[in-house]
């Protein structure tokens, strides 16, 4: 593919709409029926601290199922080029925090790595659980905002009926559109390439072990 065609704003917004939307149907319907190896109404959650958070959601009896409901007709959307504007938008606050649940914890082994207490490898192992998929989806997700960003543009009005906040054409900025378009095709592009991988069976489950900290 030739490269002028990546950086062509009608081609990157409908290759990351798909990729994101890919990712977020696999990962909104694998919560009910099981196609990825990750945590599924059926099973009990275990493993890291973020994972004591999800556990925490889940038990609610609503919270996580909610969060999980939003990401298939977020994915419908941004495939069918339906409301996709208004599901991102909707969808945001879960993109957000499942990137922070990613980063934290990547975050608070950095101390542990300086002092020695935690190994390069595991600090490594967690960087990776950061990279995909909490930052694939956010990329993803922050470069499609940009992208619509006229449609979010008076929500940025410090009163009802009033002007946008002259800041908010931060979000327009060429250098951060062209950074974040980048980062969806590279990050983005590989955490959904890796999940359509694992939901067809062309990559093994056990793939995921990349990501674990070693023992």
């Amino acid at each position: 593919m030739k490269a002028f065609a990546l950086n062509d704003r009608s081609f990157a917004v409908v290759a990351v709409r798909w990729l994101l939307g890919i990712q977020s149907l696999a990962s909104g319907i694998n919560w009910w029926l099981k196609i990825l190896p990750f945590p599924n109404i059926a099973e009990p959650i275990t493993g890291p601290v973020k994972h004591e958070i999800l556990r925490t959601m889940t038990e609610s009896g609503w919270m996580f199922g909610t969060a999980k409901a939003l990401e298939i007709l977020l994915g419908l959307a941004l495939i069918f080029n339906r409301h996709a504007v208004l599901m991102l938008l909707a969808s945001f606050p879960i993109m957000l925090m499942t990137f922070l649940l990613d980063l934290f914890p990547f975050l608070g082994n950095l101390a542990p790595f300086a002092s020695g207490q935690l190994a390069g490898a595991a600090l490594w192992a967690s960087f990776l659980d950061m990279l995909f998929f909490g930052a694939g989806v956010f990329v993803m997700q922050a470069y499609l905002m940009t992208e619509y960003f006229d449609h979010y543009r008076p929500l940025f009005a410090p009163r009802p009926h009033g002007e946008p906040a002259r800041w908010a054409d931060i979000f327009e900025a060429p250098a951060l559109r062209l950074a974040l378009r980048w980062l969806a095709y590279t990050i983005g592009g590989a955490s959904t390439l890796w999940v359509i991988g694992m939901v067809t069976g062309l990559i093994p489950w056990s793939s995921l072990a990349l990501l674990a900290p070693p023992r």
